[in-house]
């Protein structure tokens, strides 16, 4: 089986066995809550509104050159932005930062000075279905998961990602043995190892390095521990994940994809890459996000085949004292894509890790605590009407992401799998 070879570290960038952190942030002053919170600098006492972490870019680099080594150090022997957040704490365990801070340190290292992030694997693989308590399958038009899947080598340290409850049930209810599944916002790969166990084909696309990195990470490691360990032998399929943007899928044929199993981001509230510009997540205007989402829905429904399934889940988003719909958005315009909605589905949010510097705010009412899973159908017939394509097929040839090269996590050609024909 070919794979992407996986990076590795060099001497200085593993450092010491144990994490190095300036003292001097133990002793950092902080007083208020939110919008009140003033933090003293360490190294020039000056008082600073909420952040520190602008004036340390700005006045003290060399100082925090070295804070976000020490970040990147934690981060590849935990990867748990959580605990390396709470790392730079204070005395009194105050938190400097969040760990939208950490981060984005990580993500920014990667992609700008191209050091080697390490994706740790997991321990004690055991099992590679669920039990009866993590997954039964779902009855109604409500799916409810109170507790996140830890089979196969699932793990929950990318963040945004979906529980692998989600994807199995889609895969399993939307598609058959063979079918060709396509996760377009592949983040942590979470689809892709559903796939794989569940017998598809698959192809996963993201713009992010850091989720590619990811991705192919846990495809590795699958791979390794079914061979080695013999404790499960993996369906004869296809599995490859690409770097390219959603709303071009470069390479992907019209009307050869049989199932669309993807999370998306919900506009900027967690942003996936540091600096890639064409990165949806990194579009900050509600409006502007949701006419890309509907640039996404004309490309995927160029690939899906008639009678295919087109299933996304996404919320809403509260920002500048609004609820934006977006649940609600994506069904209007995937419908003038020539889209049928298929089911709408609730999803509860238990496991909202929302972050602990800012704590909970006394000031929100209500908190969002469903999400949309929005599954839609290519009609049969191909007689849909249509709008005009809001990305046209020469500006797809000339995109930036149509170009790069693909970096592919390949698994065997399905021969105990054949494709289906379309229904």
């Amino acid at each position: 089986m070919k794979l992407l070879p996986q990076r590795r570290l060099t001497r200085k960038q593993r450092g010491s066995s144990a994490l190095l952190i300036d003292p001097v942030i133990k002793e950092i002053r902080i007083s208020g809550f939110r919008n009140t919170r003033k933090v003293t600098c360490p190294y020039c006492q000056s008082v600073l509104s909420v952040s520190l972490v602008p004036h340390m870019k700005k006045t003290h680099s060399k100082e925090w050159a070295q804070w976000t080594d020490a970040m990147l150090r934690l981060y590849n022997k935990t990867n748990d932005l959580k605990h390396v957040m709470r790392e730079f704490s204070n005395n009194k365990g105050q938190l400097l930062f969040t760990w939208a801070v950490v981060d984005n340190e990580v993500k920014r290292k990667l992609e700008t000075e191209g050091v080697a992030i390490q994706i740790r694997q997991k321990s004690g693989v055991t099992r590679w279905d669920p039990t009866a308590d993590e997954y039964e399958k779902f009855k109604t038009t409500i799916w409810d998961v109170p507790r996140r899947g830890s089979w196969g080598v699932h793990q929950s340290s990318y963040r945004g990602n979906w529980a692998p409850q989600i994807p199995r049930a889609i895969i399993e209810y939307y598609s058959q043995a063979g079918d060709l599944i396509l996760d377009p916002f592949v983040g942590g790969g979470t689809t892709l190892l559903e796939a794989w166990v569940l017998g598809r084909n698959a192809i996963g696309f993201d713009i992010s390095q850091f989720a590619l990195e990811v991705t192919g990470s846990r495809l590795r490691e699958l791979d390794l521990r079914a061979n080695k360990e013999s404790l499960f032998g993996l369906p004869n399929v296809s599995v490859e994940v690409r770097n390219g943007d959603a709303r071009i899928l470069a390479g992907i044929q019209d009307s050869s994809v049989d199932l669309i199993c993807t999370h998306p981001p919900y506009g900027n509230a967690l942003q996936y890459s540091h600096g890639e510009p064409n990165d949806l997540s990194r579009v900050r205007d509600p409006g502007a996000f949701m006419d890309e989402i509907e640039k996404v829905g004309n490309r995927f429904f160029e690939v899906l085949r008639p009678g295919g399934f087109c299933a996304i889940l996404i919320g809403d988003l509260r920002r500048d004292g609004r609820l934006h719909t977006f649940g609600f958005e994506t069904v209007e315009r995937f419908r003038r894509q020539g889209f049928l909605v298929e089911d709408i589905i609730i999803k509860t949010q238990n496991q909202d890790r929302s972050t602990e510097f800012w704590f909970k705010s006394d000031n929100l009412r209500l908190r969002l605590k469903h999400e949309y899973l929005l599954v839609f159908r290519k009609p049969l017939n191909g007689n849909a009407v249509r709008s005009v394509s809001p990305v046209t097929r020469l500006e797809r040839k000339n995109h930036p992401s149509a170009t790069k090269k693909t970096k592919s996590v390949e698994g065997q050609k399905a021969k105990s799998h054949p494709r289906r024909k379309p229904r």
